[in-house]
């Protein structure tokens, strides 16, 4: 077809759309709303999707949803995306199912995962699978990740790996891994430093630390910090742990307030601590409780050492207990103790 007729059957079809969709045809207004914003005009296509979604069409409710989440409208997208699901969109169930899991409801996210992958969904397979393996259920994992990492997901392949160390399966792990490192997924450069850590091979973790950390990956940075602290060099190790802490990285804060206090400088050491632990790092509460113990601030000590074992920290709950002990509350300073045992018994 010659291009000038092309064109020209291309305007007649975009006025029939048009004038299907005003006369109140769900389809069409779907159609309409895509076209408008494949060519940019956003606040139309809303329009569009809007009336046809309201029509009961399912597919302008995803599309609507996906449009809202893109502008940062989250809760009326996820108010489509479940009318989508409700309405047995696939897509829809998928943007419901995230939608669940970012308020941590994880039964109902499973369930719309599952339903949007039986509703030919692919991709619901990653997702699933990281939610199992988030939940500790990496038997039940397995195959989601496996599924989706063999289609090329690099998310996903980390999270076999993971799934597949819970099973002893260490070799295969760490070949997914390498597999989604080379995918660009910097988080298996921290994994496979790790195992590579417990296994005993400290210059092959520092090799992996490395490279995560040359790629920007906050933990791998902090992982070759300590890495590097424990054997002595702490001039680079510092430097890591600042450039985790200027990315908010709390275990980088705690390690630089260490750092501060082993040179003595103990105001430093507290700035660091309490930065860390409004970032939510629960060891730099029982470091506090520490600084305070050493300038015989005792209630402030036993305060922060309380705060830190009631959120579960070990170096807490043992700490407090030495306190108690020491004033004489016995039974209290038996309970911590305790339950700092049991804790490292289950860790």
């Amino acid at each position: 077809m010659p291009g000038r007729l092309r064109k020209w059957n291309t305007r007649v079809d975009d006025y029939l759309r048009r004038k299907a969709a005003e006369g109140g045809n769900v389809v069409a207004m779907t159609r309409v709303a895509a076209d408008l914003r494949q060519r940019g005009e956003s606040a139309e296509a809303e329009a569009w999707y809007r009336r046809a979604a309201a029509g009961g069409d399912r597919i302008a409710m995803t599309a609507l949803g996906h449009l809202l989440t893109e502008r940062g409208a989250d809760g009326e997208a996820e108010r489509w995306y479940h009318e989508a699901a409700l309405a047995g969109e696939p897509h829809g169930m998928l943007g419901y199912a995230r939608a669940c899991e970012r308020h941590g409801h994880g039964d109902n996210a499973e369930h719309w995962y599952l339903a949007a992958y039986q509703a030919g969904v692919s991709e619901a397979c990653g997702p699933l699978g990281h939610l199992l393996v988030e939940a500790g259920r990496y038997s039940d994992a397995e195959g989601w990740c496996r599924h989706a990492a063999e289609a090329g997901d690099a998310t996903a392949m980390v999270d076999l790996g993971i799934a597949l160390r819970e099973a002893g399966v260490h070799g295969e792990a760490a070949r997914w891994w390498r597999a989604a490192l080379e995918a660009g997924e910097l988080a298996a450069a921290c994994l496979l430093g790790r195992q590579a850590e417990r296994l005993g091979r400290t210059e092959e973790a520092e090799t992996w630390f490395r490279r995560g950390a040359k790629g920007g990956h906050v933990e791998a940075k902090v992982r070759l910090g300590l890495l590097l602290h424990r054997r002595g060099d702490v001039e680079e190790a510092e430097s890591c742990y600042l450039d985790a802490a200027e990315a908010g990285d709390p275990a980088a804060m705690t390690n630089l307030g260490v750092l501060a206090r082993s040179r003595g400088d103990d105001g430093e050491a507290a700035a660091w601590y309490r930065k860390a632990a409004e970032h939510g790092s629960v060891p730099a509460l029982t470091n506090l409780g520490h600084l305070a113990e050493a300038r015989d601030d005792l209630a402030r000590a036993e305060h922060y050492f309380r705060t830190a074992a009631e959120t579960g920290d070990v170096q807490g709950m043992l700490s407090l207990a030495r306190m108690l002990r020491a004033r004489g509350a016995m039974n209290e300073a038996d309970h911590w103790q305790f339950r700092a045992e049991d804790s490292g018994d289950r860790t």
